[in-house]
């Protein structure tokens, strides 16, 4: 899955994504991305970042 997206925290562009829910009418869906250079996992449109995220499994090192 790409999205053009960049890590909020270093601004890389290696991302691991995760579709996290359904897919809406208007064809967007919700999205987890964990940076594979700094590690940091956050929500794709919201910006939230996460220590560890139940939805995608994800725990920090």
């Amino acid at each position: 899955m790409q999205c053009g997206c960049h890590c909020i925290k270093c601004g890389s562009t290696k991302l691991k994504s995760e579709q996290v829910g359904e897919i809406e009418s208007d064809g967007y869906f919700d999205i987890h991305h964990t940076c594979e250079k700094c590690n940091t996992h956050f929500d794709h449109l919201e910006g939230d970042v996460f220590d560890s995220c139940k939805v995608c499994g994800y725990e920090s090192s």
